[in-house]
């Protein structure tokens, strides 16, 4: 069951603020990451997984004017609902197919922007990083776990790095 206080139709981002983005940029964002991971399968939804509490670690490399266009997208995206916006990310995705050559530059420009939208929200949702109040589960529910152990090297065949090399000073 979802929480309604945090759902994106709400507008209310689950306490998330931003050094780069304002509120309705963050529920934008927000409503673009569940029309890209709606869940399901044991899978968290973007807006479930608290991803968004991590945007400004993905947007501080950002170089300032690409920010100001995501921003100013980001604002346009946030008047329309999510299944009129779902619809617009689709149409965007197919830019260029139904074009004639002439405006290639232009499909390829809006496919550029939702392939950025993308890699944005799937930064955030397979970082595995989620926010206090919604931990994020994806690697859990991938059954993912990352260990790393050095081989064990029998002592009698193992040299001691840190002493010198024959004909090496320190």
């Amino acid at each position: 069951m979802r929480d309604a206080s945090i759902s994106p139709e709400s507008g209310n981002t689950g306490y998330t603020t931003s050094r780069y983005l304002n509120q309705r940029q963050l529920s934008a964002l927000t409503r673009i990451g569940d029309i890209f991971v709606p869940g399901g399968q044991g899978f968290q939804s973007f807006s479930e997984s608290g991803s968004l509490y991590n945007v400004d670690i993905v947007l501080a490399p950002t170089p300032k004017d690409d920010l100001v266009a995501m921003k100013w997208v980001l604002t346009i995206f946030s008047v329309f609902n999510t299944k009129v916006l779902g619809w617009l990310l689709n149409q965007l995705d197919k830019a260029g197919q139904a074009m004639p050559a002439w405006a290639d530059l232009l499909g390829s420009q809006l496919r550029l922007l939702v392939f950025g939208l993308r890699g944005i929200i799937f930064s955030l949702y397979y970082s595995g990083q989620g926010s206090p109040y919604h931990p994020n589960r994806v690697y859990e529910v991938m059954d993912y776990q990352v260990h790393c152990q050095p081989d064990s090297v029998p002592s009698s065949n193992t040299t001691d790095i840190h002493q010198a090399q024959p004909g090496m000073e320190s």
